[in-house]
């Protein structure tokens, strides 16, 4: 059995998902926001990369291009990340109220 599946004590298969860290769970926007932070700067930083990083002009490689790439990557990664927390969250909310509505009645303790 894989770490992050569980199965429900009725013996059921359920769906797989892989266990969150710690930080995660209690702060689920930490990390978009941290890469769209991490974007500003390097966008902030390509204008003055030839100040800030001369070996780099040195040798001739564009440092400018190499931070706004560095951006872009770092903009979509964030971008996708809270879309799949998201995606996640309304999953999540979903599957509780599909449980809840299977219960067939009875005595409730």
């Amino acid at each position: 059995m894989i770490q992050g599946q569980h199965i429900p004590p009725s013996g059921q298969q359920g769906m797989s998902r892989l266990q969150r860290h710690a930080l995660l769970r209690r702060h689920p926007v930490l990390v978009p926001l941290t890469l769209s932070g991490c974007t500003l700067l390097l966008l902030i930083a390509s204008f003055y990369t030839n100040n800030l990083f001369p070996l780099l002009a040195l040798i001739g490689m564009p440092s400018q291009l190499l931070c706004l790439l560095l951006a872009v990557v770092l903009g979509i990664s964030g971008i996708l990340t809270s879309i799949v927390g998201l995606i996640e969250r309304m999953d999540r909310s979903r599957t509780c109220a599909k449980n809840v509505s299977e219960y067939k009645g009875g005595n409730i303790l």
